[in-house]
């Protein structure tokens, strides 16, 4: 119950604190009655403040999954990244975590994961409940909450397998849930980006692409029918998407993480000042003796072509004790009081590679290879010689992985849905490597608190 009694919390704060700090409000917990005491919901502009607030507190600082953590750690788990110093990081390179990170996984994955969905869930009581919002503010509102509470649950399931399937406010209830299977979280994913998509409008609902629309939905819906292999799914969203001349990809490869690009299908303003991304605030160095973080793995570095120009442009090197060290460089600023760049969460290059996939699983050769081409060309290489079934889903997974390569854990979460991971990885880090690392060990915290949780095997 006391987690619940945190994330309740958090909602009060998030929905009610927007002007004033949250701190002021952590000594004296609202009652079950307090949140709506507020009349949040009582009119279209708290309403909105209300779902926006959760956007704030995504990329209000650089310790959660929302704000940079997702591509690190899954990059030292996969074969993207490895940190310079040797600290607990190193646990997730040789996918052998022990107690020693399992504060970590709840302070930065688990909590803030569970607190937009607590957060989601309570707009959309409030939403349901409410007689005074216009009917076209209820809507959008409503498809946003849907949308934050997916994202956040396709996350969990993909690092920690079975979660805890969160739809109420009820924390009474929630606080005794047991894992529920992934393939249910999928579905709740699914149902929840389905509403989102019939409630949302095309357009955004704001001028710059930082709330998500009805594409924003599209996307990330195809992504999850991507995983659960249902290629016509997914080709039919990504398609949509592709097709409706919204979005298109840049030219330039330097300009894909600009705040006005035009690939970016959703985005999130910085929360902080002079800084623009928090990748680019953590990864670039601040000067030539400043000691690195994360850095390229070789095997990341190989898989270039020679002539791509996602090496020349979205990787960095710097000379440090003597070494050639290489980094990711898709974001370009470390700080600046001119904000050019936005956190990107979806953008259209990744749905080309969607229906490519989507179309190579149902045989359609000539529109995945064109598809593939697609991407290839824009990075300045020829087209692709696979031409059956086999040969263009590996150059799929090729592509995938120096398109959204330090992006979102994309490589890690690739690897396991297409069960290549102990192939991949397990060749990478023989000495290390088992079947149970592919999933994360669920935070001993969160089964201390909740009776009902077990672990994932391995740990």
């Amino acid at each position: 119950m006391k987690q619940y009694r945190i994330l309740r919390l958090s909602v009060f704060c998030i929905i009610i604190g927007l002007v004033v700090s949250c701190e002021k409000f952590v000594e004296i917990p609202p009652s079950p009655s307090q949140i709506m005491s507020y009349k949040v919901f009582e009119n279209d502009a708290t309403a909105t403040k209300a779902i926006i607030g959760i956007y704030i507190q995504m990329i209000a600082n650089n310790n959660q999954f929302t704000s940079g953590n997702t591509t690190y750690y899954s990059g030292l788990s996969s074969d993207e990244l490895y940190f310079y110093t040797n600290d607990l990081k190193q646990e997730f390179l040789k996918n052998d975590i022990s107690a020693s990170n399992h504060d970590f996984l709840s302070i930065v994955f688990w909590t803030p994961a569970y607190k937009y969905i607590y957060t989601a869930n309570a707009c959309l009581e409030g939403l349901e409940n409410s007689k005074n919002l216009t009917p076209a503010t209820k809507r959008i509102l409503t498809g946003e909450a849907k949308f934050i509470r997916a994202y956040c649950y396709f996350y969990l399931a993909n690092l920690f397998g079975d979660v805890p399937l969160v739809t109420t406010t009820n924390y009474n209830d929630n606080s005794l849930l047991a894992r529920t299977p992934q393939i249910q979280i999928y579905n709740q994913i699914v149902s929840d980006l389905t509403d989102a998509q019939n409630l949302m409008d095309a357009a955004y609902p704001t001028t710059e692409r930082v709330r998500p629309n009805k594409w924003a939905a599209s996307a990330l819906l195809a992504r999850a029918y991507l995983y659960k292999g249902e290629w016509q799914k997914a080709e039919q969203e990504s398609a949509n998407i592709i097709s409706s001349g919204a979005y298109s990809l840049q030219a330039n490869l330097n300009n894909v993480f600009l705040k006005g690009s035009t690939e970016t299908i959703f985005q999130i303003q910085p929360g902080v000042s002079n800084i623009n991304s928090w990748e680019g605030n953590i990864i670039i160095p601040a000067s030539a003796t400043t000691t690195p973080t994360y850095l390229l793995t070789t095997s990341i570095l190989n898989s270039f072509e020679a002539g791509d120009l996602r090496r020349a442009s979205w990787v960095q090197s710097r000379t440090f004790a003597g070494q050639t060290l290489y980094y990711p460089f898709k974001y370009k600023v470390k700080t600046s009081a001119t904000i050019t760049e936005y956190n990107v969460y979806l953008r259209l290059a990744e749905q080309y590679l969607i229906r490519a996939e989507a179309m190579a699983q149902q045989g359609n050769i000539t529109g995945a290879k064109s598809d593939i081409n697609t991407i290839r060309n824009r990075a300045g290489l020829s087209n692709t010689n696979a031409n059956d079934k086999a040969s263009l889903l590996l150059a799929v997974e090729k592509e995938r992985q120096t398109e959204l390569f330090a992006e979102w854990g994309h490589r890690w979460f690739d690897l396991k849905r297409t069960n290549r991971v102990n192939t991949v990885i397990g060749g990478l880090k023989p000495t290390t490597w088992q079947p149970t690392d592919a999933l994360w060990p669920i935070p001993t915290i969160q089964l201390n608190l909740n009776p009902a949780l077990s672990q994932n095997p391995g740990y």
